[in-house]
Protein backbone atom coordinates (compact mmCIF):
# COMPACT_ATOMS: atom_id res chain seq x y z
CA UNK A 1 0.00 0.00 0.00
CA UNK A 2 1.30 3.50 -0.87
CA UNK A 3 2.65 5.50 2.04
CA UNK A 4 1.25 8.84 3.21
CA UNK A 5 4.64 10.54 3.27
CA UNK A 6 5.04 14.25 2.60
CA UNK A 7 6.10 15.04 -0.96
CA UNK A 8 9.05 17.30 -1.69
CA UNK A 9 8.63 20.38 -3.84
CA UNK A 10 10.64 18.68 -6.57
CA UNK A 11 8.23 15.73 -6.53
CA UNK A 12 5.26 18.07 -6.75
CA UNK A 13 6.76 19.70 -9.83
CA UNK A 14 7.47 16.26 -11.26
CA UNK A 15 3.81 15.30 -10.83
CA UNK A 16 2.70 18.41 -12.70
CA UNK A 17 5.21 17.80 -15.50
CA UNK A 18 4.38 14.14 -15.92
CA UNK A 19 0.64 14.78 -15.92
CA UNK A 20 1.08 17.56 -18.51
CA UNK A 21 2.84 15.02 -20.74
CA UNK A 22 -0.15 12.70 -20.45
CA UNK A 23 1.23 10.20 -17.93
CA UNK A 24 -1.62 8.53 -16.03
CA UNK A 25 -2.25 9.27 -12.36
CA UNK A 26 -1.82 5.59 -11.50
CA UNK A 27 1.60 5.49 -13.18
CA UNK A 28 2.71 8.65 -11.39
CA UNK A 29 1.53 7.38 -8.00
CA UNK A 30 3.29 4.04 -8.55
CA UNK A 31 6.55 5.74 -9.55
CA UNK A 32 6.54 8.01 -6.49
CA UNK A 33 5.07 5.35 -4.16
CA UNK A 34 2.14 7.53 -3.10
CA UNK A 35 -1.61 7.07 -3.43
CA UNK A 36 -3.51 8.32 -6.49
CA UNK A 37 -5.43 10.59 -4.11
CA UNK A 38 -2.16 12.31 -3.19
CA UNK A 39 -1.41 12.90 -6.85
CA UNK A 40 -4.90 14.32 -7.43
CA UNK A 41 -4.48 16.59 -4.41
CA UNK A 42 -1.20 17.96 -5.74
CA UNK A 43 -2.72 18.59 -9.15
CA UNK A 44 -5.80 20.21 -7.62
CA UNK A 45 -3.73 22.55 -5.44
CA UNK A 46 -1.66 23.50 -8.47
CA UNK A 47 -4.76 24.45 -10.45
CA UNK A 48 -6.14 26.42 -7.51
CA UNK A 49 -2.89 28.37 -7.15
CA UNK A 50 -2.86 29.23 -10.82
CA UNK A 51 -6.53 30.30 -10.73
CA UNK A 52 -5.86 32.48 -7.69
CA UNK A 53 -3.24 34.36 -9.73
CA UNK A 54 -5.79 34.88 -12.51
CA UNK A 55 -3.68 33.10 -15.11
CA UNK A 56 -3.96 29.87 -17.06
CA UNK A 57 -7.50 29.30 -15.87
CA UNK A 58 -8.83 27.91 -19.15
CA UNK A 59 -8.31 24.30 -20.22
CA UNK A 60 -8.33 23.55 -23.95
CA UNK A 61 -9.02 20.10 -25.36
CA UNK A 62 -8.73 18.86 -28.92
CA UNK A 63 -8.69 15.62 -30.85
CA UNK A 64 -5.89 14.69 -33.23
CA UNK A 65 -4.76 11.52 -34.97
CA UNK A 66 -1.73 9.55 -33.83
CA UNK A 67 0.01 10.68 -37.00
CA UNK A 68 -0.73 14.35 -36.27
CA UNK A 69 0.63 14.00 -32.75
CA UNK A 70 3.77 12.19 -33.88
CA UNK A 71 4.42 14.93 -36.42
CA UNK A 72 3.95 17.65 -33.81
CA UNK A 73 6.19 15.89 -31.29
CA UNK A 74 8.84 15.38 -33.97
CA UNK A 75 8.74 19.08 -34.86
CA UNK A 76 9.15 19.98 -31.19
CA UNK A 77 11.97 17.47 -30.76
CA UNK A 78 13.88 19.04 -33.66
CA UNK A 79 13.74 22.30 -31.75
CA UNK A 80 14.74 20.66 -28.48
CA UNK A 81 11.32 21.13 -26.86
CA UNK A 82 9.98 18.41 -24.58
CA UNK A 83 6.57 19.66 -23.45
CA UNK A 84 3.61 20.00 -25.81
CA UNK A 85 1.55 22.19 -23.50
CA UNK A 86 4.34 24.77 -23.14
CA UNK A 87 4.84 24.85 -26.92
CA UNK A 88 1.12 25.24 -27.62
CA UNK A 89 0.89 28.04 -25.07
CA UNK A 90 3.77 29.89 -26.75
CA UNK A 91 2.20 29.45 -30.17
CA UNK A 92 -1.14 30.75 -28.91
CA UNK A 93 0.55 33.83 -27.46
CA UNK A 94 2.31 34.43 -30.78
CA UNK A 95 -0.79 33.79 -32.90
CA UNK A 96 -1.16 37.45 -33.89
CA UNK A 97 2.27 37.42 -35.55
CA UNK A 98 2.07 33.89 -36.97
CA UNK A 99 -1.43 34.23 -38.43
CA UNK A 100 -1.16 37.79 -39.70
CA UNK A 101 -1.92 37.92 -43.45
CA UNK A 102 0.99 38.81 -45.72
CA UNK A 103 -0.42 41.89 -47.43
CA UNK A 104 2.56 42.23 -49.77
CA UNK A 105 2.18 38.66 -50.97
CA UNK A 106 -1.57 39.15 -51.42
CA UNK A 107 -0.98 42.22 -53.61
CA UNK A 108 1.62 40.40 -55.71
CA UNK A 109 -0.69 37.42 -56.21
CA UNK A 110 -3.48 39.75 -57.37
CA UNK A 111 -1.09 41.29 -59.92
CA UNK A 112 0.01 37.87 -61.16
CA UNK A 113 -3.61 36.74 -61.38
CA UNK A 114 -4.45 39.71 -63.60
CA UNK A 115 -1.42 38.99 -65.80
CA UNK A 116 -2.41 35.33 -66.06
CA UNK A 117 -5.91 36.35 -67.15
CA UNK A 118 -4.38 38.45 -69.93
CA UNK A 119 -2.29 35.47 -71.04
CA UNK A 120 -5.41 33.31 -71.07
CA UNK A 121 -7.24 35.85 -73.22
CA UNK A 122 -4.38 35.97 -75.72
CA UNK A 123 -4.24 32.18 -75.94
CA UNK A 124 -8.02 32.08 -76.47
CA UNK A 125 -7.73 34.59 -79.33
CA UNK A 126 -5.09 32.47 -81.06
CA UNK A 127 -7.17 29.32 -80.58
CA UNK A 128 -10.30 31.09 -81.91
CA UNK A 129 -8.50 32.21 -85.07
CA UNK A 130 -7.27 28.68 -85.67
CA UNK A 131 -10.70 27.14 -85.07
CA UNK A 132 -12.45 29.64 -87.35
CA UNK A 133 -10.01 28.92 -90.17
CA UNK A 134 -10.43 25.18 -89.70
CA UNK A 135 -14.25 25.42 -89.81
CA UNK A 136 -14.10 27.51 -93.00
CA UNK A 137 -11.66 25.09 -94.63
CA UNK A 138 -9.06 27.82 -94.87
CA UNK A 139 -5.37 27.52 -94.36
CA UNK A 140 -4.55 27.70 -90.65
CA UNK A 141 -3.22 31.20 -89.89
CA UNK A 142 -0.33 29.90 -87.81
CA UNK A 143 2.52 32.14 -88.90
CA UNK A 144 6.02 32.61 -87.47
CA UNK A 145 4.59 35.65 -85.69
CA UNK A 146 1.91 33.47 -84.11
CA UNK A 147 4.55 30.96 -83.03
CA UNK A 148 6.61 33.75 -81.46
CA UNK A 149 3.52 35.03 -79.66
CA UNK A 150 2.78 31.58 -78.20
CA UNK A 151 6.42 31.17 -77.17
CA UNK A 152 6.42 34.55 -75.40
CA UNK A 153 3.21 33.64 -73.59
CA UNK A 154 4.70 30.33 -72.45
CA UNK A 155 7.80 32.12 -71.13
CA UNK A 156 5.56 34.54 -69.23
CA UNK A 157 3.60 31.67 -67.65
CA UNK A 158 6.79 29.91 -66.54
CA UNK A 159 8.15 33.17 -65.13
CA UNK A 160 4.97 33.68 -63.13
CA UNK A 161 5.15 30.11 -61.81
CA UNK A 162 8.72 30.78 -60.63
CA UNK A 163 7.61 34.01 -58.94
CA UNK A 164 4.76 32.26 -57.15
CA UNK A 165 7.06 29.48 -55.91
CA UNK A 166 9.56 32.04 -54.61
CA UNK A 167 6.78 33.95 -52.83
CA UNK A 168 5.63 30.80 -51.08
CA UNK A 169 9.20 29.91 -50.11
CA UNK A 170 9.67 33.40 -48.69
CA UNK A 171 6.38 33.12 -46.79
CA UNK A 172 7.45 29.74 -45.40
CA UNK A 173 10.76 31.22 -44.23
CA UNK A 174 8.95 34.12 -42.57
CA UNK A 175 6.57 31.75 -40.77
CA UNK A 176 9.48 29.55 -39.65
CA UNK A 177 11.15 32.63 -38.17
CA UNK A 178 7.98 33.62 -36.32
CA UNK A 179 7.51 30.11 -34.91
CA UNK A 180 11.19 29.93 -33.94
CA UNK A 181 10.87 33.27 -32.13
CA UNK A 182 7.72 32.11 -30.34
CA UNK A 183 9.37 28.88 -29.14
CA UNK A 184 12.86 30.28 -28.51
CA UNK A 185 12.48 30.28 -24.73
CA UNK A 186 11.69 26.55 -24.69
CA UNK A 187 14.37 25.31 -27.10
CA UNK A 188 17.49 23.63 -25.77
CA UNK A 189 20.77 25.35 -26.74
CA UNK A 190 22.12 23.86 -29.96
CA UNK A 191 18.72 22.67 -31.20
CA UNK A 192 17.93 25.91 -33.03
CA UNK A 193 20.37 25.31 -35.86
CA UNK A 194 18.95 21.84 -36.40
CA UNK A 195 15.41 23.21 -36.66
CA UNK A 196 16.42 25.97 -39.09
CA UNK A 197 18.40 23.55 -41.26
CA UNK A 198 15.43 21.19 -41.40
CA UNK A 199 13.13 23.98 -42.57
CA UNK A 200 15.22 24.83 -45.63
Amino acid sequence: MASRRRLTEQERRQIARERAKGVSVSAISAALKVSPKTVYNVLGRGRSAISANDSRTRVLTMRVTDRDLRGFDAALARRGIAHRSDALRCLILAADDILRPDEGMTAELKGLSAALNRVGNNVNQVARRLNEAKLKGERLPYTPATHAEIRDLAVLVFDMADQIQEMFRARRRALDLEVTKALAALARPGSQQVAEHGAE
